[in-house]
């Protein structure tokens, strides 16, 4: 059995997984004030930290910065809260919906936010626009892939904070092989899948254990050449007991030297599991 060093990413692995990632993350003191970020929440927010006072700025009909604050270091941990991010000029606005979670106490409180876009299309349709980067999947992970790292990037000099953000993240992550076996799964992950108990049942693995629809998984795991994103995508995990878990996938790949080596994957409960699962001919792909 694995420990829980052996089973954690490399600091290498966290930079890329956390930096590059198809969804916005941010880690922040108790304030909002930003100690990281990505990519993706730079688009969020319309630019980088640095340049909107250090601190991330959104709202919502019903939750500002302070009062989603308030509420954090009250419940611990929010999840699919609905927001709008704004940038410090007052024109930018993007949508988004929020997981966080709160560590520590005074000076050492940190929040982890983990931010999905809302998408006018949620599935990659054929567009190459760049007016609106939230109109549809294939246009958000445009947007992301081509804005450069920002200032409070990850570091390895922050492994602390990256590894205490893989350990409590407010979403499930895990790291996928070429051959199928998940590599590496965090807690939230393993406990999505209900192998909190038994972890190396699942860790170790191949990713087809949690997948209802296995012609699906094959599918994705076929496009690897492709490097093919999967952005918003609806479909049922299966947990340990068997049970169908209703998620949100939102996962891309990394490669060196032209070969993919590892998936990105975050993976939410989906709040609207009423929802129809979706399926590869949503992509436009021959089934």
């Amino acid at each position: 059995m694995p420990n829980d060093q052996q089973s954690a990413p490399s600091v290498e692995q966290l930079i890329d997984v956390i930096a590059n990632s198809s969804v916005g993350i941010a880690v922040t003191d108790r304030s909002g004030a930003v100690v990281l970020h990505n990519r993706a929440q730079s688009v969020l927010m319309g630019g980088e930290a640095d340049h909107l006072g250090g601190r991330i700025l959104l709202d919502g009909a019903q939750d500002g910065l302070k009062t989603l604050i308030q509420r954090l270091e009250e419940e611990q941990r929010i999840e699919n809260v609905q927001v709008t991010y704004r940038g410090i000029d007052g024109t930018h606005e993007r949508a988004s919906w929020v997981n966080a979670v709160l560590t520590g106490s005074g000076d050492g409180t940190r929040i982890h936010w983990v931010s999905r876009p809302e998408l006018g299309e949620r599935l990659p349709v054929s567009n190459d626009s760049a007016e609106d980067v939230t109109s549809d999947a294939a246009s958000w992970i445009r947007a992301v892939n081509e804005r450069p790292l920002p200032t409070l990037a990850p570091t390895a000099e922050q492994e602390d904070v990256l590894r205490e953000f893989y350990r409590v993240a407010p979403v499930a992550i895990h790291l996928i092989g070429v051959n199928g076996q998940v590599m590496h799964a965090n807690p939230a992950d393993v406990a999505l899948v209900g192998y909190t108990a038994a972890p190396t049942e699942y860790v170790g693995g191949h990713i087809r254990t949690i997948y209802e629809d296995k012609g699906l998984l094959d599918d994705f795991l076929g496009r690897w050449d492709q490097d093919s994103p999967i952005i918003n995508f609806r479909a049922n995990f299966l947990t340990r007991e068997g049970a169908p878990k209703p998620v949100l996938i939102f996962s891309t790949a990394q490669a060196e030297g032209g070969s993919v080596t590892n998936t990105r994957c975050f993976v939410f409960s989906d709040p609207e599991p009423q929802r129809a699962r979706d399926n590869i001919s949503a992509f436009g792909w021959p089934a």
